[in-house]
């Protein structure tokens, strides 16, 4: 296990953690949301492939429709 902090709490996730496995464990749909890695926006398209690191500090914005 390795320990990031989301959306300002610490979580722990598996050393092997994408960020898409962190949106399933949250159930968010990528398509609603931008994900920010130490400050870094994420390009969707690497969700299934960039890794969670140790000490990572993730950012997810979700998008709202509204009016």
């Amino acid at each position: 296990m390795i320990q990031i902090v989301v959306n300002g709490k610490d979580w722990q996730v598996d050393c092997e953690s994408t960020i898409a496995n962190l949106l399933g464990r949250i159930k968010l749909s990528p398509k609603v949301c931008v994900v920010e890695i130490n400050d870094e926006i994420q390009d969707k398209k690497n969700y299934n492939t960039a890794m969670l690191k140790n000490g990572d500090r993730v950012e997810i914005i979700r998008m709202m429709a509204g009016g």
